[in-house]
């Protein structure tokens, strides 16, 4: 299947032309004209197609899901500052950009606002009385070069269902491209999605990336979305790279990108908008420890039953270590959980593993509805009949958090303990976190707390 000639991705290739839209099929937005450098790019306006009386209690108990849910996408090429002219039906009245660290208060002047990128980045504009608008500065998408994809889609839509990946097969999207499928490989190695097309579930295709012990796997450039449960799901995978991916979700068990019992992945410079975990990293196999996994340079929105990422719930394995998270925003967390609502990042551990030696550093959380951080040992029968387990040397370091909200520390029992914790230059509120030492919820079965400035 290749539904792009090697002339037309040669010739894209060397003109750098990136498609301009509309997508046929998609919905133009009516309530945002935007430009880039004094050139008209194409907005999308996609809304979730949820049967939501069909959708479980729990999910629809939050007033934010209980409706159609909007969002606005601008999505096209930059390589350097990008000045962006917004353009609205009415005048406009607050507009924020998130996220917040980047220092950018656009100008508005009457039904228009403007601002400008210094370079390419994933904006979040939050625009009263409108949906938000999603804004994609990418850096130059992918190109095959000379040597073709296994299977490439170019501009338009595409009906293609579940595409089964085998050694060395690569996927190719082509900015303008809307692919309606999944992608599954089990034992496959040297796999590649990559390019500014779009991988859509349509509410109808369930873990639309399912991957099981596979090895060498990249994922670049595009945006997986609208897909039923888990968007992006790797069990007992080895060398694994997303960079530059969009994910976004709106139905029930909306993770963004879940690494099971896997090792050696790293997910970089990504923009997560999801209904339920932003990243979720977990290890069900009992057999099967997870390590080495670094999460840098993200932009996260928690909209419903999220936090920004999470070590957990399924924590089974032997053991689950080295994992470091870093420079990443955390735009807002928010929904119940089985552990009275999530937080801005944390470790679950429900589960008999040890968790240890992880690095949480340069982390900007801007909203949480329940709680800013947390480490808990739980009874281990959340997700399954299963013993507890432990959490032990963990570093909250030059974390942010722009509200006040509890930070949760919670052991089980003598023997499941959360151990060795240090919290230095964090701060709430703009405050250092040592004069805020009331935030922290700790039960008898902590110990080794150290909070530096």
């Amino acid at each position: 299947m290749r539904l792009v000639t090697p002339f037309l991705l040669a010739s894209l290739a060397a003109s750098g032309l990136a498609f301009a839209g509309p997508v046929p099929g998609l919905k133009t937005s009516e309530t945002y004209q935007v430009t880039a450098n004094g050139k008209a790019v194409w907005t999308e306006h996609l809304r979730s197609t949820l049967d939501i009386p069909a959708m479980p209690d729990w999910f629809t108990k939050g007033p934010h899901v209980a409706v159609p849910q909007d969002i606005h996408i601008t999505d096209f090429e930059a390589t350097g500052p990008v000045d962006i002219v917004v353009e609205l039906p009415a005048p406009a009245g607050k507009v924020v950009l998130k996220p917040l660290s980047r220092g950018i208060t656009p100008t508005i002047e009457g039904n228009r606002f403007s601002f400008q990128l210094p370079g390419p980045d994933k904006v979040y504009i939050e625009v009263e009385g409108h949906a938000p608008l999603a804004l994609f500065a990418n850096k130059p998408f992918p190109m095959p070069g000379s040597t073709p994809a296994t299977f490439a889609f170019g501009p338009g839509t595409h009906e293609v269902g579940y595409l089964t990946l085998k050694d060395n097969d690569s996927v190719y999207l082509a900015p303008g491209a809307v692919v309606y499928g999944g992608i599954r490989a089990s034992g496959a190695k040297n796999l590649r999605v990559y390019g500014g097309g779009i991988l859509d579930g349509g509410n109808r295709f369930e873990s639309m990336v399912k991957l099981e012990d596979c090895e060498n796997i990249q994922f670049e450039g595009i945006t997986t979305r609208n897909g039923i449960g888990w968007t992006n799901t790797l069990i007992r995978c080895r060398n694994v790279s997303y960079r530059g991916v969009k994910v976004i979700s709106f139905g029930p068990a909306g993770d963004g990108i879940d690494p099971l019992n896997s090792s050696n992945v790293e997910i970089s410079d990504s923009f997560f908008r999801c209904t339920d975990d932003c990243i979720a990293i977990k290890a069900p196999d009992y057999t099967v420890a997870s390590s080495n996994i670094r999460i840098h340079d993200n932009t996260m929105v928690g909209f419903a039953y999220a936090d920004g990422v999470t070590i957990g719930f399924e924590l089974n394995a032997p053991s689950i270590s080295n994992i470091e998270v870093w420079n990443c925003d955390v735009i807002l967390a928010r929904g119940g959980s089985m552990v009275q609502g999530h937080s801005g990042f944390s470790i679950i551990c429900d589960g008999p593993a040890r968790v240890h030696d992880i690095l949480f550093r340069d982390i900007r959380v801007e909203q949480v509805e329940f709680k800013l951080f947390e480490l808990q040992c739980t009874y281990g029968k959340h997700y399954g009949d299963d013993p507890p387990g432990n959490i032990e040397n963990v570093t909250i370091r030059n974390v942010s958090w722009a509200h006040e909200a509890p930070i949760v520390l919670q052991g089980f029992s003598p023997e499941n303990r959360v151990r060795q914790v240090r919290f230095e230059n964090c701060t709430v509120a703009g405050k250092p976190l040592a004069q805020m030492k009331h935030l922290i919820r700790k039960n008898e079965f902590v110990e080794g707390v150290v909070i530096s400035e």
